[in-house]
């Protein structure tokens, strides 16, 4: 699914006005309902628009931003209640192509008595995106990891979101999340984990989430990852 991207000015005048109202409440329990309600009033299927939002501050030289909204985050993740977005999961049947885009709000159905989506954090959101097929567009890697390596720059913004973001994706990998990842993702994740909570750059920990170029099989094989 394509949502069409907003010019850079609305972006912009968004992310102020998102900044500025996390800013009026000192309360971090208040910001973290402002944040919530924000991804909640752009709906699953613009996620990528909260994520822009996000990066659009990550891009800024406001370092009292970055710090407000990184710790926003960090407050998210001690209370387990990080703002997700829904992709279908890999296991999910009847998966549109990219010519033919539908509603994420259309993938209701069960597989093996399991709900195909789940909601996903932002670094979990665009790792899936990037390295499963979902009803979106695939997300390219060069995209993929310029927008990770933002993200990450700004969690580290906040002591707590670096410490435990990288804990809790470390702890989901270690299972198979109702069908949420393939292996492949599970070890992409992992190695994302290890190398923010080894204190790597953002570039390296964004680097570590892909795929890397030797394991990718010769290109007249066909594997599925079951």
């Amino acid at each position: 699914m394509n949502i069409p991207a907003p010019e850079p000015a609305a972006l912009r005048d968004a992310a102020d006005r998102l900044v500025s109202t996390l800013a009026a409440h000192s309360d971090p329990e208040y910001r973290l309902t402002v944040l919530k309600r924000l991804a909640r009033r752009l709906g699953e299927d613009s996620y990528p628009m909260f994520l822009r939002l996000l990066g659009v501050v990550a891009e800024s030289d406001d370092e009292r931003a970055k710090r407000l909204l990184a710790e926003t985050l960090g407050a998210a993740l001690r209370r387990m209640d990080l703002p997700g977005g829904a992709l279908s999961s890999w296991g999910a049947t009847g998966l549109p192509d990219s010519v033919n885009p539908f509603s994420a709000g259309s993938l209701s159905g069960h597989f093996f008595g399991a709900t195909p989506r789940r909601l996903l954090g932002p670094v979990e959101y665009l790792t899936v995106w990037h390295l499963q097929r979902t009803q979106r567009i695939p997300l390219g890697a060069d995209t993929f990891r310029t927008s990770l390596e933002r993200l990450i720059e700004l969690l580290n913004h906040s002591e707590e979101a670096r410490t435990l973001y990288p804990q809790k994706i470390a702890a989901e990998v270690q299972n198979e999340l109702e069908g949420a990842y393939t292996r492949a993702t599970r070890e992409r994740l992992a190695a994302l984990a290890a190398a923010w909570k080894a204190g790597k750059s953002p570039a390296e920990v964004a680097q570590a989430a892909l795929d890397p170029d030797v394991d990718q099989p010769p290109g007249a094989w066909l594997v599925r990852d079951l």
